[in-house]
């Protein structure tokens, strides 16, 4: 029986049972009114579902506006990203090329999801590779994993995605500029997803390696966050007097120190061994 292609509705045969007549049984009268198809035959979404989803995740970011900041739910719609974006803003912060698109351009509002990811990703690769990195340079019979690198990384991370954001937008704030905390955030937390492939890297026993896989991730990671809030704080500064311009090129040159700190700190605690 094939459905109306037409319609889009199915039709449902009606079965009767007749138990007036010898010899009745089971048989088929024909056909019922037909029922609405909701779905199609490989058990995808028909388009009429698919607006409605569309609908629901649109009110719910809606409602996450609507909610207060100290309710979770004002924070769902920071997390509401796809598999997609997230692959292509983190490829994004390895481009270095001076005439790319700046990071949000292209796919709208910033997100968290990316930059907690990036960091919880660090954490325990970090202490892990640097454990590991110790074994391959020590090589003695009596090692133990060192529990402490994980708590140290954890620390080194978590806090430097909260504070220096959060340092940064009072300061952006003092410069007469708008830019969301949110955004801050996100920013500075995608660009440290170079040092992910550098824990790898740093692996192994060689502290040439090292040191030019720490410094070409510093480096990077730089040019993103120059490209970004550089573009911000100095070329589309509102107050173009060089008083104001001072101050950003001062806000760069500290953001990029701690920057600096925060390598340094990886090479010499996880990777520094003779």
């Amino acid at each position: 029986m094939r459905a109306d292609e037409t319609s889009g509705l199915v039709p449902v045969a009606e079965v009767v049972i007749d138990d007036g007549e010898p010899g009745g049984g089971l048989g088929f009268s024909g056909l019922s009114e037909p029922l609405p198809r909701r779905t199609n035959y490989m058990g995808g979404l028909d388009d009429d579902d698919h607006e409605g989803l569309l609908e629901e995740t649109q009110a719910g970011n809606d409602d996450a506006k609507d909610a207060s900041v100290c309710s979770l739910a004002y924070y769902k719609q920071f997390f509401n990203i796809s598999t997609e974006q997230i692959v292509s803003r983190l490829l994004r912060t390895l481009d270095c090329r001076p005439n790319s698109p700046l990071f949000y351009v292209e796919d709208g509002k910033p997100d968290m999801y990316g930059p907690f990811w990036v960091c919880t990703t660090l954490v325990f690769l970090m202490a892990a590779t640097g454990n590991i990195a110790h074994y391959l340079s020590t090589a003695s019979p009596g090692w133990r994993y060192d529990v402490h690198k994980l708590t140290t990384a954890a620390w080194i991370f978590y806090s430097s995605i909260s504070i220096i954001p959060i340092s940064v937008w009072f300061a952006l704030g003092h410069l007469n500029h708008t830019k969301s905390l949110v955004e801050v955030i996100s920013i500075y937390g995608y660009s440290l997803f170079v040092f992910i492939p550098t824990c790898v890297i740093c692996v192994l026993p060689n502290e040439l390696v090292r040191w030019i896989s720490i410094c070409v991730s510093f480096t990077v990671s730089s040019v993103f966050i120059v490209k970004n809030l550089g573009n911000l704080v100095i070329i589309r500064n509102p107050d173009r007097n060089r008083s104001t311009k001072t101050k950003g090129y001062i806000l760069l040159a500290v953001i990029l120190g701690i920057h600096a700190t925060i390598a340094l700190l990886m090479k010499l605690y996880f990777f520094h061994y003779d």
